[in-house]
């Protein structure tokens, strides 16, 4: 079972996120708001893209740190209030799939998970739903 030392070591290794690219591959799936299946089909599965790369990078960090939780290495309570951003993005996969089912195939299985757990967590995702378009 993994223990708070491997998360936190991990965590140290993916601090990075702080850097300049990481910052603009969050900044950028957070605002992205694609209009049609060909825009959701090209940056969600075009190699080489660097908008394909934000995408990868934003996801899977915080897949990386949802699997921390699910597995017992971080305390449940003390992350649901800390991980707005990652249930965003968790929502934003579900509205994406729910949108182009098509074409949009990534998903975040860790947050999922969590999300379905936790009370806290449910709530922020309900208010996130509500500020992605219908």
């Amino acid at each position: 079972m993994a223990t708070n030392a491997d998360a936190q070591l991990i965590i140290q290794l993916y601090d990075l996120r702080r850097e300049a690219v990481c910052r603009k591959a969050r900044a950028f799936f957070a605002g992205w708001i694609p209009t049609t299946a060909e825009e959701a089909r090209t940056v969600g599965s075009g190699p080489g893209r660097e908008d394909n790369a934000y995408v990868r990078q934003a996801t899977s960090y915080w897949e990386m740190a949802f699997s921390f939780v699910n597995t017992g290495a971080v305390d449940e309570a003390l992350f649901a209030k800390n991980c707005g951003e990652g249930i965003l993005f968790a929502v934003k996969c579900q509205w994406l799939k729910a949108k182009f089912p098509e074409v949009w195939t990534r998903t975040m299985g860790e947050a999922e998970a969590f999300i379905a757990r936790s009370a806290e967590a449910q709530k922020k995702a309900e208010l996130f739903r509500k500020r992605l378009p219908a």
